[in-house]
């Protein structure tokens, strides 16, 4: 049941009450310290007034906080943070953030995954081929995890957005390589990227390239049933199967930087990937009961081959202009990605019947414009204004082969051409009221533009457009206790994924309610949220917070996918827009470190944060009937140690689980995990650094479950993957 908005208003001020008194107690023992210092003779009273004067004065160049001060609700990991335990990938940085869910390479706020969270680069979605794998984290500048969405980015982030901002400017030489090792029962990997950086007078330039392989296997089960309304039965089938992948991986990322004067700068940057997969995948079936199909299919193997090649540019200009300043870019990015399948289906005596081979060829092309202007026009008045622009083409063609053995086979060709055009324009303006209050307002107009054509298909087009405004204010207690508060009020959305909108089906050579077809949706409407975020926060010490917030989304248009029946006895797994949905959430977070109580501690952080999330589907009936994909729980506990030489830590995260119902037919059971996380950094010497990891300790396994139930009776899915410990070794050399 949803926990009213009321009772987390009350928790949040008991909670905020509680850390209040907990900070006051600890500025009581600094003062106690203080007051016994005060008996020291004059000369020395004086000469320590002059230390503490200096001290003051150089925190003044520091003292600016983005998640303190700013109005707009965002935390901001700098670089210093994001290299500061060694971590590998980005993916490990973002498993300290606040708020923040990894689930493998999935980045989820609020617990919500399927696109609720906007994954930006630089302020813009990343292109067709890019992969978050190729971003390590010394080329991070800075990440920016935004709660409540501000005009500045794309409004299609309901959940949140998390900005990762790449260097533009070098400030001194680099030349490193790191060498990345980890293996786990079910595969191997080598990661290896080099970085080659330098300036030379108000040129700079940075290069970095990575080269991956990965080998490995993964073995799985699953069980399928059907029960008459009576309980009986009828149908069981025990699959066990094994995949094998191999993947590599090659990419350059160039940037050069030209410091203009008067401030202005010329940035050009660009990406170049190479990438090639191969998957072999066979499954087994054995019935238990009954039969599924006639012929009935119980021996299905895939081999598929893929490669890519991506490479794309920008150039970007910040000049000085109109007495403000604009920043300006113009990107473009194609792509070409070509793969082979053969996909054969065998009766239980292991003879051919089916064959299903295929060539794909698609292409890409992509082109983006955006910019952004800013001026202080009056007193305390910060004001912004910008647009976005973007052109994505998507063109694929493919030659299918298929047919049963023994008779003439049929060949098909096909093509799919989908094209995205984006448009937006937004103006925003942060205005500090007092000293102690600012509020942020905002609007953003984005329009959406889908396309697509293809083989027996209809054209067909979608056209969505919102207005989306935006409000967020900050109110510090004039006490200079380090308590504020926040409130946001928001409209975002999310717009359907390309292959939601099109029409186009994709069979299954066995079809069933365990194994539908698969098709879009021209008539998909985006997902509209109206939201409010009140948060309260409290700096306490250097380096410590406690913060404590509630949210609530009240979404129209959602969009859910469904199983239906098409026509007799032909299964069909299509999205559709499923009327209202409401989500409510409260996070809390206690970062500090061990010094904040004990000033000659060893130098340990610890963190703690807890999301608890709620939600419920209207056309959806109870219990149960909750978003799909959302954790309804995450708990998270942390502690880091760092010295001169080595710094270690771990982190145990739990996350809830349990039944999901989609549809008044449907339920799925989301699976609850415990993830403990380890790692030791040693530096062995000036350049040269070795550190050690493992993840999913305790080697759970993935299993899922999935229900439907209608007056026919009962289908039943249980299925497994494996897991284990996946230790990790990464040495890093810089010359």
């Amino acid at each position: 049941m949803p926990f009213p908005l009321t009772r987390i208003a009350m928790a949040i001020a008991l909670l905020g009450a509680a850390a209040t008194a907990l900070a006051q107690q600890a500025d009581s023992k600094a003062g106690g310290a203080d007051a016994a210092s005060s008996a020291a003779p004059a000369a020395i009273t004086a000469k320590r007034d002059q230390t503490i004067q200096r001290v003051e004065v150089k925190a003044d160049t520091q003292a600016y906080d983005p998640r303190r001060d700013d109005t707009a609700s965002k935390t901001i990991l700098s670089h210093e943070e994001i290299i500061k335990y060694g971590d590998t990938n980005v993916f490990d940085v973002l498993k300290r953030a606040p708020g923040v869910t990894v689930i493998g390479n999935a980045i989820r706020m609020r617990g919500l995954g399927n696109g609720y969270t906007q994954i930006l680069v630089n302020g813009e979605r990343p292109p067709p081929g890019f992969s978050m794998d190729t971003v390590t984290p010394e080329q991070i500048e800075k990440i920016e995890v935004i709660r409540a969405a501000t005009a500045e980015h794309s409004m299609q982030a309901i959940a949140g957005t998390i900005n990762i901002v790449l260097k533009k400017i070098v400030s001194k030489p680099q030349r490193d390589l790191r060498v990345n090792l980890s293996h786990s029962d079910e595969g191997s990997n080598v990661f290896m990227t080099g970085t080659l950086a330098d300036r030379v007078d108000n040129l700079s330039y940075y290069l970095n390239t990575m080269l991956g392989y990965n080998e490995g296997g993964s073995p799985s089960a699953s069980t399928d049933r059907f029960l008459t309304p009576q309980g009986e039965l009828v149908q069981w089938r025990d699959t066990v199967s094994m995949s094998r992948n191999r993947w590599n991986m090659l990419g350059l990322q160039p940037r050069l930087n030209w410091k203009l004067p008067d401030d202005e700068q010329l940035n050009l940057s660009g990406f170049l990937q190479a990438s090639g997969t191969s998957n072999d995948w066979q499954a087994r079936s054995t019935n238990r009961k009954g039969s599924f199909g006639n012929p009935d299919y119980a021996i299905r193997s895939s081999d598929a081959d893929n490669h890519g090649l991506f490479a794309g540019a920008d150039v970007n200009w910040v000049v000085k202009l109109g007495g403000g300043k604009l920043d300006a870019k113009l990107a473009g990015s194609r792509g070409r990605n070509d793969s082979d399948s053969m996909r054969p289906s065998a009766t239980a005596d292991n003879v051919t019947r089916l064959r299903r081979d295929a060539h794909n060829e698609s292409r890409y092309s992509n082109y983006s414009t955006i910019g952004k202007y800013t001026r202080t026009l009056f007193d305390g008045h910060a004001m912004a204004a910008g647009w976005e622009i973007s052109s994505n083409l998507t063109q694929e063609s493919a030659l299918r082969v298929e047919g049963l053995v023994g008779t003439p086979a049929v060949t098909t060709a096909e093509f799919f051409r989908p094209k995205v055009v984006k448009q937006a324009a937004y103006a925003q303006d942060e205005w500090s009221v007092t000293k102690d209050w600012s509020v942020y307002l905002g609007a953003r107009w984005e329009a959406i533009r889908t396309s697509s054509s293809g083989s027996g298909l209809i054209e067909t087009q979608s056209r969505a457009q919102v207005l989306s405004p935006v409000a967020q204010t900050l109110y510090k207690f004039p006490d200079q206790s380090g308590r504020q508060l926040r409130l946001a009020l928001t409209r975002t959305f999310k717009a359907p994924q390309t292959n939601q909108l099109t029409a186009r089906r994709y069979e299954a050579d066995l079809n069933t309610r365990f194994t539908p077809d698969s098709s879009g949706n021209p008539n998909l409407k985006p997902e509209l949220a109206n939201g409010i975020d009140l948060t309260y926060e409290h700096f306490w010490a250097p380096g410590a917070v406690f913060s404590v917030g509630a949210s609530q989304r009240g979404i129209r248009d959602y969009i859910r996918t469904r199983l239906i029946e098409d026509r007799p006895g032909h299964w069909l797994s299509l999205p559709m827009n499923e009327g209202k949905a409401m989500v409510r959430t409260l996070d809390v977070e206690v970062k500090f470190p061990l010094k904040a109580f004990v000033k000659e501690a060893l130098p340990f952080d610890f963190r703690v944060s807890a999301n608890r999330n709620w939600s419920t589907v209207d056309s959806v009936p109870g219990p149960d009937n909750r978003l799909d994909q959302q954790i309804p729980l995450t708990v998270t506990l942390g502690a880091d140690y760092r010295e001169d030489k080595f710094s270690a830590g771990a982190s145990l995260a739990y996350r809830g689980g349990g039944m999901v119902r989609q549809s008044q037919q449907q339920l799925m059971r989301q699976q609850g995990r415990r993830d403990l996380e380890a790692y030791w950094l040693y530096k062995v010497r000036t350049g040269l650094q070795v550190r050690l990891s493992v993840n999913n300790a305790l080697g759970e396994d993935n299993r899922g479950e999935s229900r439907y139930v209608d007056d026919r009776g009962t289908s039943e899915t249980r299925s497994w993957n494996a897991g284990s410990a996946r230790l990790n070794a990464n040495v890093e050399m810089k010359f």
